[in-house]
């Protein structure tokens, strides 16, 4: 069992290959069946692509764009940029054509690779940069368009000019050198470039190696894939494959998540949130369509589990009852649960939004634990980390080693670490404000503990500020609402008025299904928004949140929204984030008409 920790990913990468060539490290579907892949042969690969890019004329510094959901197509592409000496662009496909070409003439990129025509379509009107593309799956192509194949061939040709030009790429590519230029999502504005290093991510690597010591085994996990590289904690996945040895699995999509679970069986898993809620979300419901005598067992489980891990966090040794008891409820309850992610998962990492403390103990108690971390992509991903053993649900664990934190007067948290991004692409002033004094200043508000855990409680540009002069951090009501299986978002509003107000949407599948169980009738989802039953569910879920908040966080008035937010209006970035900015120009007239009267404020 090998654990690979060098100055570079890419000295990292080299190694790897060079160490066990024959070890499968990759596993993805090719029609139905699952094709293995080896470091060796991934290697073999990955150099004809890189060599392909250099006959491009890729040279060292070149930006080289990457558009594709989550393949195996991608760290090899990623892998090959680096190899050629390049700086990977990664840009999320869900983006319109506006938003890439963005992105695209800001970075300069003079290659693009693309996963498919509907990307190449986006580009239908080119960037002058942009003097080449790639297209992984490729259908009708213009002429001077290339695929993988006949790139790897182009890289077989140009081979000979200086067969050891790749391996002396990765090895001499130095710690300071750039590895990405990562785009941000934009919750408040246009996305800026992140430049990162290698040794911001080789930091981040060596500290999560240290943290998860003997919890995470070299060479014989196994993980399922399916974050977007684009997204900082994604493309960390990506690259710790070369670190760790694991096997490297790549879903097929995000729909068939619960298929590929079952076919993988996976160990470990990099994932967000709301994955877990639907898992939570599916449990709950079954257990309150089962008989009673099943509802109950149900309940004892959950108590078992508790008295269990009550006394392991306060570091007591579990009575000999509460051991047979959380035994029992393990193997006649959790264990179904744990069949739902294949029942191998040991560990999930989870970043990207906040974790509800019920869902992080009902999955501790089920026998998977999920570590929630903190980091932004100026961060390189994660500087906090919650351990298997030092677990604290409601925090983003402590710092790991090589970090440095600390709380400005105004509740901001500052960040000084290796991990640090060398700043915004061609945007001086906007790094010069974010990096003061080797600190980097995080936009996030939060407090650390007696025992050294972070807690985030909100934005520092979301804070909004009342009529009256009380500054109110919105992510904490609407992670308390957002608890509720009903509730999808729950963006709340009130900025210069003298009360809040919410603007909310609806879990569809949930209110349908309380709907049928509550002969509900309907022709469509939005006469269920309009019932009296509904709205009176949810003017309840808002007494129940207000009970539990200060008089001046309490909401006032809220308006259903007939449709969900997504992605492809704009409301939400590629990571799934509210951009408020947009819902509150979207929404202005009903969020304006919640504040015509207030005779009941």
């Amino acid at each position: 069992m090998t654990l690979i920790l060098r100055k570079t990913i890419t000295q990292c990468f080299l190694e790897r290959a060079r160490s066990c060539p024959d070890l499968v490290g990759f596993r993805h579907k090719v029609g139905a069946e699952w094709k293995d892949t080896t470091f060796g042969r991934f290697f073999a690969e990955c150099r004809e692509l890189s060599f392909g890019l250099m006959s491009l004329g890729v040279e060292p510094g070149d930006k080289v764009a990457l558009i594709s959901g989550t393949r195996f197509e991608w760290p090899l592409c990623d892998l090959a940029i680096l190899g050629a000496r390049g700086v990977t662009v990664p840009i999320y496909p869900s983006l319109t054509s506006e938003e890439i070409i963005q992105i695209l003439e800001h970075s300069e990129a003079t290659v693009a690779i693309l996963e498919d025509a509907a990307q190449l379509r986006k580009l239908a009107t080119r960037p002058k940069c942009l003097e080449k593309l790639v297209v992984i799956d490729p259908t009708s192509l213009p002429g001077d368009t290339f695929t993988l194949r006949s790139l790897a061939q182009a890289g077989r040709n140009h081979e000979a000019r200086d067969p050891n030009r790749f391996e002396r790429n990765l090895q001499e590519a130095a710690p300071e050198e750039l590895f990405t230029i990562c785009y941000t999502s934009g919750t408040t504005g246009d996305p800026k470039g992140v430049m990162l290093a290698h040794d911001s991510l080789m930091s981040v690597l060596e500290d999560c190696a240290q943290v998860l010591g003997d919890q995470i085994r070299p060479e014989q996990e196994i993980t399922l894939s399916f974050l977007p590289y684009a997204h900082i904690l994604g493309r960390v996945e990506s690259m710790a494959v070369h670190v760790f040895g694991w096997r490297h699995c790549f879903a097929e999509s995000m729909d068939r998540i619960p298929t590929n679970l079952h076919e993988i069986r996976p160990t470990l898993i990099f994932t967000v949130p709301r994955v877990f809620e639907k898992a939570f979300e599916r449990v709950t419901a079954t257990v309150a369509q089962s008989p009673p005598i099943v509802r109950k067992l149900f309940d004892w489980s959950l108590k078992a589990g508790r008295n269990y891990y009550g006394a392991v966090s306060k570091g007591i040794r579990p009575s000999l009852k509460d051991l047979a008891q959380y035994r029992l409820a393990h193997r006649v309850i959790f264990e179904r649960v744990r069949e739902g992610f294949g029942g191998r998962l040991r560990v999930a990492i989870c970043g990207g939004a906040p974790l509800s403390r019920d869902i992080g103990e009902f999955f501790q108690i089920a026998g998977i634990p999920i570590l929630e971390g903190y980091g932004l992509t100026e961060t390189c991903a994660p500087v906090t980390l919650n351990a298997i053993e030092d677990l604290r649900f409601g925090t983003v664990g402590r710092p790991l080693p090589e970090v440095s934190l600390r709380i400005a007067e105004d509740g901001e948290i500052l960040v000084k670490s290796r991990k640090l991004f060398k700043g915004y692409f061609k945007a001086p002033q906007d790094t010069e404000q974010a990096l003061r004094s080797g600190w980097f200043h995080s936009g996030d508000i939060g407090s650390i503990d007696k025992d050294g855990f972070l807690r985030i409680t909100d934005r520092k540009k979301d804070l909004i500020v009342t009529s009256n002069g009380k500054n109110i951090a919105p992510q904490k009501i609407e992670n308390l609402a957002a608890s509720h299986k009903l509730i999808q978002h729950f963006v709340v509003q009130g900025d210069r008025r003298n009360y809040l107000t919410a603007l909310v949407t609806l879990n569809q599948e949930e209110v349908i299904r309380f709907a049928n169980e509550n002969h509900i009738l309907f022709s469509e989802y939005g006469e269920l928004i309009k019932n009296s039953k509904i709205l009176g569910l949810i003017e309840r879920i808002v007494t129940e949140l207000n009970q539990r908040l200060p008089q001046f966080e309490t909401i006032k008035r809220f308006i259903i929204l007939p449709n969900e937010f997504t992605v492809e209006n704009g409301e939400l970035t590629p990571s799934l984030k509210v951009r408020r900015k947009v819902i509150a120009e979207r929404y202005r007239d009903q969020i304006d008409s919640m504040y015509r009267t207030s005779a009941d404020t």
